[in-house]
């Protein structure tokens, strides 16, 4: 059974497949820095975080009628 982290990981993974988002990218695997372990790291807007220290995934909905 995949942990709460794998999850996250596969979850937004999904999410750069389907979506284009231009404060998302993936960098890959490092050692993290909370946990010691060897986690995928993405860059979420200016920061660059483990997915481990991902907590949870929210979605924003966007209001179609306010783009023109």
């Amino acid at each position: 059974m995949p942990t709460k982290t794998e999850l996250i990981h596969y979850r937004l993974q999904a999410m750069l497949r389907e979506h284009s988002f231009s404060d998302l990218e993936y960098l890959g695997e490092r050692k993290s820095y909370k946990s010691g372990e060897l986690q995928h790291w993405y860059r979420i807007g200016e920061s660059e975080v483990p997915v481990d220290a991902i907590t949870e995934l929210e979605s924003e909905d966007t209001d179609e009628s306010d783009t023109i």
